[in-house]
């Protein structure tokens, strides 16, 4: 079982919502104009880092709150939490893709469209990366689903590490924080030797790999062991390093652009821009980042940002179709204003309903139950009549 000192609390944290809104905002500005965001690829990385600290803690708050982790309840989760946006995008790729595509690219589309049903999508770019034939890895509208694809690679195997680490400090009675911070460190640093060595052979196959990505949900999952929640005090130094992660997650999505030696060593700046931001919190001093990250707009970018990243892609993909030419500038600006729509939509209307719909309903019956008990109990006493004696 997980001893207190590394449990965390379950509200949502705004510096998070700030990281994956500027992640998305990376990864929108890249596809629509490479010249402002050339690496904007790099809001992936930050993706990964948000996903191994959140899951890790997700996992260490069962294990402290129950003695146990389910891993049918976790998969459960994740399901609702991905697969109804993920399933409603391929879906409507599927139906465009027939409707306006030319045949000779069906065969091309759909393959995608099936490796990124079944979460694979990263193995089939990395492997057409090797094949003389493909290694221009020409676009498709569900080419962005290789980061899912790794996301929920890490899914299967991570939930085992931490089980198996808490089970052997269990046995031997040792303290489990060490045993995870072996067991996860080790994994850790074994991927991040692999993507180093690795894109020095191939940046293709490097950045595809599941393997090569592993580091970055590794090192925000020991995050949330080291420090799973944000402490109050050194307000100073927490602005400090607050700021200090957002430059250096924001300088090199606008500067780099050595694409061939990435991810690699390269990629160790914007991970530890997002780690700085999640240590850092939301700190209070006067010149603190959290006076533009806490911005509404940037909090509810944030909160979008899983069907922003499903939707925009496709749109900008299939409006060439319509129109007959590649999107101009001023287009690129109205499909990204239709990209926030849509991704609003989707997250009212599929996100949430599957993620929360249940609850909600509980929530709502339990309420009336209550107000319905509260009635009751409100109602006037009319004592019954009796005979004189």
């Amino acid at each position: 079982m997980v001893p207190p000192s590394i449990r965390t609390r379950a509200a949502v944290r705004p510096e998070i919502q700030a990281l994956r809104a500027l992640a998305v905002g990376a990864v929108v500005l890249h596809h629509g104009w490479p010249a402002v965001a050339p690496a904007g690829y790099m809001g992936v990385d930050v993706f990964f880092v948000v996903s191994g600290f959140l899951i890790t803690a997700l996992l260490l708050r069962e294990s402290a709150r129950t003695g146990r982790i389910s891993l049918r309840d976790f998969y459960l989760r994740r399901a609702r939490r991905i697969l109804p946006a993920a399933m409603a995008v391929l879906a409507v790729v599927t139906v465009l893709t027939s409707l306006v595509v030319p045949r000779s690219e069906w065969r091309a589309y759909f393959r995608e469209v099936i490796a990124s049903a079944l979460y694979f999508e990263n193995w089939l770019l990395a492997a057409d990366s090797q094949d003389p034939a493909r290694d221009d890895l020409a676009s498709t509208p569900v080419q962005h689903f290789w980061s899912l694809s790794v996301e929920e690679q890490f899914y299967l195997a991570w939930p085992l590490l931490i089980i198996a680490a808490i089970a052997f400090a269990a046995r031997r009675a040792r303290d489990p924080r060490r045993a995870l911070l072996v067991v996860l460190g080790t994994a850790t640093v074994a991927s991040f030797a692999w993507n180093v060595a690795l894109t020095a052979q191939d940046h293709n196959l490097a950045y595809f790999s599941t393997f090569t990505r592993v580091w970055e949900f590794g090192v925000g999952g020991i995050l949330a062991i080291l420090a799973p929640e944000v402490r109050p005090g050194r307000e100073r130094t927490r602005a400090v390093t607050g700021w200090l992660g957002l430059v250096l997650i924001a300088v090199p999505i606008a500067t780099f652009r050595s694409p061939e030696v990435f991810p690699g060593l390269v990629a160790l700046v914007p991970v530890a821009g997002a780690l700085a931001v999640i240590w850092a919190g939301m700190p209070a001093a006067p010149w603190s980042p959290a006076r533009v990250t806490g911005l509404p707009p940037v909090q509810w970018t944030g909160d979008i940002s899983y069907s922003l990243y499903l939707w925009h892609w496709p749109i900008f993909m299939f409006v060439p179709f319509f129109t007959g030419m590649p999107s101009p500038p001023w287009l690129m600006v109205l499909l990204v204003v239709a990209s926030f729509a849509v991704a609003a939509a989707s997250k009212r209307w599929i996100e949430d309903p599957a993620r929360f719909g249940g609850v909600r309903s509980r929530c709502r019956r339990s309420s009336s139950e209550a107000r319905s008990r509260r009635r009751r109990s409100a109602r006037p006493c009319t004592p019954s009549r009796s005979r004189a004696p």
